[in-house]
């Protein structure tokens, strides 16, 4: 403990002169401030002030409800221009029709290439 404190003295001892003048300097900043505020600052003006002119504060815009879907109104279905045409004439896809326009589409591919060349 007592090494402390020696080594305390011996650095004020060592720096008394910055030490005294940064006490010096705090003086007289105070002094200096305590004047200015007591001679040169008017608490209070005598003349009226007017009131600063501020922009008004720009907010976000509100916020709209989310709006949904609008629920699709069944169509009434529509009135046939004319009767379906008969049965007979529909044609019938069946695996064996497939098969065929599946032929008749290979011949017809091998003609188009052999045409070609």
């Amino acid at each position: 403990m007592w090494i402390v404190v020696l080594i305390g003295i011996a650095l004020v001892v060592l720096f008394w002169q910055y030490i005294l003048a940064g006490l010096a300097l705090w003086a007289t900043v105070s002094i200096v401030r305590a004047f200015i505020n007591l001679a040169a600052a008017d608490a209070k003006p005598t003349y009226p002030r007017k009131p600063l002119e501020r922009r008004p504060l720009q907010t976000r815009p509100v916020a709209k409800p989310v709006q949904t879907r609008p629920v699709a109104k069944p169509k009434p279905k529509p009135e046939p221009a004319r009767e379906l045409p008969a049965p007979d004439y529909l044609p019938r896809w069946n695996p064996g029709r497939r098969q065929e326009a599946g032929r008749e589409l290979a011949q017809w591919q091998k003609d188009f290439d052999s045409a070609g060349q």
